[in-house]
């Protein structure tokens, strides 16, 4: 008796031994292609510089506190709209430079007019998502700077204080 010999696609266990080296195969084709194509924000090429700015960054700091300078930011809810009330007078133009903590391509920075008083307005190019940012605020000319990590929540003001 002869038995009738399938041919070996018609075994869908073969088909199961197959799939697994094929997926692997696919998977590495994937991570190659997301490798090349997106790039890491997290590292910096520029570290050494980044970390003699340190020091050009304290002083600011040093600097708003001795001129005894506070902010209030408020954004509207569309997470668009900024005002700023400064604790006291400030001449000419602000600047707020919106940084997202790991993704550089979300970074904004935006150049707030005065609108009276200590009152400064402005609206980002983007809307803000509800995440955290770090919130930096300074004259145009750097003399000083205002700078604090803040979890965007729409009503809720963030307090600019000089750091310590």
């Amino acid at each position: 008796m002869q038995e009738d010999v399938k041919p070996w696609y018609n075994y869908g266990h073969v088909w199961l031994l197959i799939l697994f080296p094929v997926l692997a195969i696919l998977g590495g084709i994937l991570m190659i292609y997301l490798v090349n194509t997106n790039q890491d924000s997290l590292v910096s090429d520029s570290y050494y510089k980044e970390g003699q700015q340190i020091n050009q960054k304290l002083a600011l700091d040093q600097q708003a506190g001795q001129l005894g300078l506070g902010a209030q930011v408020l954004l509207s809810d569309n997470l668009q709209q900024v005002r700023v009330i400064m604790n006291q007078a400030v001449a000419g133009d602000l600047v707020l430079q919106v940084s997202h903590p790991t993704r550089t391509g979300l970074d904004q920075q935006i150049t707030l007019k005065p609108q009276g008083g200590n009152l400064f307005a402005g609206s980002l190019p983007r809307a803000l998502l509800a995440e955290r940012w770090v919130f930096e605020l300074s004259d145009q000319q750097k003399h000083w700077r205002l700078e604090k990590q803040w979890q965007v929540l729409p009503g809720e003001p963030l307090e600019l204080k000089p750091s310590k």
